[in-house]
């Protein structure tokens, strides 16, 4: 066997785009879709939210890293409360059109 290894760069631009979706069986799944530049074939990788928070505990109390945990969980609840706050207003809105009785279309 040779041991002797050789260093190639590839210069590729890639399309990455990212999502967040909701699934009954897995929860929110966090989903990504790469591509080559301008390249409408594109390759979906689905992971499930669950699946990072896990990986995420795993390796910070391996490190002992409590600030890192506290900073990720704050971040959530910031943002759980945008979400939240979004789809509040979203319903009342949708209730106010239903008690006028008023459709757009």
């Amino acid at each position: 066997m040779i041991n002797i290894h050789t260093k190639v760069n590839f210069d590729l631009e890639l399309d990455h785009a990212v999502s967040l979706e909701f699934s009954d069986d897995d929860g929110v799944i966090l989903s990504s879709y790469i591509s080559l530049f301008h390249d409408d074939d594109y390759q979906e990788i689905e992971t499930p939210l669950s699946r990072l928070i896990e990986e995420c505990l795993e390796l910070n109390k391996f490190d002992a890293d409590y600030q890192t945990l506290y900073c990720i969980s704050h971040e959530l609840n910031r943002f759980a409360e945008k979400l939240r706050d979004t789809a509040q207003q979203m319903e009342d809105s949708v209730l106010v059109e239903d008690l006028f009785d008023k459709t757009t279309h």
